[in-house]
């Protein structure tokens, strides 16, 4: 199923924001052109995150864990945390521009490709040769693969990316009963760093459920340095139904063990798992 697009642009062309980036190389979902942006506007306690999967390696993992990797790892906040913690991090991204950035970003901190390395791949179907021990998935980024076959050949592909008995952490959300409550606070929100200020929106329009498509409308508007940005795009995510992200789980050699929610507590199984719990970590395992 393609993804269907729209990017509006309004006031000053937002190619006046970033000379690195021309008409030319625009792409669809130009928000992530723009990794600086991004990475403000998803700003989170990483180390508090670390330190969960931290914990969650421990506990669940079948070995040590020492080697991690990131698919779609945007700007890649993660890797730059996670030597700080002792482990090797690996991330890739479709995005030239977030791999760019990240490589960076990297740089300025000092760290070595023995501690952090980013390289541009497809999540929809890269591996790995040396395989890792554990890896995470944020911010819902897994719902960019919309069709089935491309769901299949991502977790194929991760499965031959980690050794047996290593971990897959996915944040994502599943379907609401009730479209209203994806209605939330954190869905409108602004961010202020130096002279950048950024206010965004990020609204379910509507769910289409038996292509399990979640419409997303998003907005980004605001000032870098006195000149004005506005983004607006549809964003075409998969939506989830629990009972069918574990069939696809199962069939591609993984278990789910554990569910926890985004205050790191532990969801039991016996109660229903869906989009009124928010956003939850799935605790995956090699089998």
């Amino acid at each position: 199923m393609e993804i269907n697009d729209k990017i509006f642009e309004k006031a000053k062309p937002i190619t006046t924001v970033n000379e690195e980036i021309s008409k030319t190389e625009m792409r669809t979902h130009d928000f992530y052109n723009f990794p600086k942006y991004y990475d403000l506007a998803f700003t989170r306690n990483l180390i508090s995150d670390i330190v969960f999967f931290q914990n969650c390696f421990k506990q669940f993992a079948s070995f040590e864990v020492k080697r991690v990797l990131e698919p779609a790892c945007g700007p890649g906040m993660f890797l730059e945390e996670f030597p700080k913690f002792g482990y090797y991090i690996m991330g890739y991204d479709l995005n030239p521009s977030m791999v760019e950035y990240s490589q960076e970003r990297l740089k300025k901190a000092g760290l070595s490709e023995k501690e952090a390395q980013v390289i541009v791949g497809n999540m929809k179907d890269f591996t790995v040769h040396d395989k890792f021990d554990a890896a995470i998935i944020c911010i819902n980024s897994l719902g960019y693969l919309t069709s089935n076959s491309d769901i299949h050949s991502h977790f194929q592909a991760m499965y031959n990316s980690l050794n047996c008995g290593g971990l897959y952490i996915i944040e994502m959300s599943c379907m609401c009963e009730d479209l209203k409550c994806e209605e939330k606070l954190d869905d409108i929100w602004s961010v202020k760093q130096d002279e950048v200020e950024l206010e965004l929106t990020w609204k379910i329009s509507r769910y289409d459920i038996p292509n399990r498509i979640r419409h997303v409308d998003f907005r980004m508007k605001g000032i870098d340095h006195e000149k004005e940005i506005l983004i607006e795009e549809s964003h075409e995510l998969h939506l989830w139904i629990f009972e069918e992200f574990k069939n696809f789980i199962e069939y591609n050699g993984f278990e789910i063990i554990a569910v926890y929610n985004q205050n790191y507590e532990r969801i039991k199984f016996d109660c229903k798992i869906n989009g009124e719990l928010g956003a939850l970590f799935f605790i995956l395992k090699k089998k």
